[in-house]
């Protein structure tokens, strides 16, 4: 797998997760960093979601999802894109699939603090955090909400950013929701002051 680096790494927090019925899968992201929404989320309806951060390789998101699509396991296609990767102590990598199937990983380089936490149907990134409590923040947010499969991961980003967020503050947020059949919302905002209660109220005029 070719390098390919971010110029500024994405200190940042992402929760990736599946909804109750297996319907819909979703990732919401924050960050420090401008435009995260065009490197750390990567989705594909029917196959899963990656999110790729830290020292951003957005290779993992392309590859990782075609080989998901071949029939890998989350945690085969990571081991494969890692073992491709010289510098893969730098990334921070979630990969799920409609399956519920999830794997992880937090290389040594990950900028501090940064942290996971895996849940029966969710998992948590994050780093250039704050505090390590922002992905339980995050992790106990969704854990403990009900309703609306895109309102409880907004949520949970709230909660992380509440709790402390990305060491610089956040400045650009992203949504992706996806079915089996089509992506149900792709939300980006690029550059705001408060840019997670921007993501919210643009989700507010999508229907899913």
């Amino acid at each position: 797998m070719e390098t390919l680096r971010a110029k500024v790494f994405s200190g940042t927090f992402s929760i990736i997760a599946i909804s109750s019925d297996s319907r819909l899968m979703g990732i919401a992201v924050a960050s420090g960093s401008t435009y995260v929404g065009y490197r750390v989320p990567h989705a594909k309806p029917g196959i899963g979601i990656v999110a790729t951060q830290a020292y951003t390789n957005i290779l993992y998101g392309i590859n990782g999802l075609e080989l998901l699509a071949k029939g890998l396991a989350p945690q085969d296609t990571l081991n494969r894109l890692l073992g491709e990767d010289s510098e893969r102590e730098l990334r921070q990598v979630a990969i799920m699939d409609f399956e519920g199937r999830k794997a992880v990983f937090t290389g040594a380089g990950a900028p501090v603090y940064c942290a996971e936490i895996v849940g029966e149907d969710y998992v948590v990134i994050g780093n250039l955090l704050s505090r390590k409590e922002v992905v339980s923040g995050m992790a106990k947010q969704f854990e403990s909400s009900k309703g609306d499969f895109a309102e409880r991961i907004i949520e949970a980003l709230k909660a992380g950013s509440a709790i402390g967020g990305d060491k610089r503050g956040e400045k650009s947020t992203a949504l992706i929701v996806i079915s089996t059949e089509k992506v149900e919302a792709d939300i980006k905002v690029g550059v705001h002051e408060n840019p997670i209660e921007e993501l919210h109220r643009k989700l507010k005029l999508v229907k899913i």
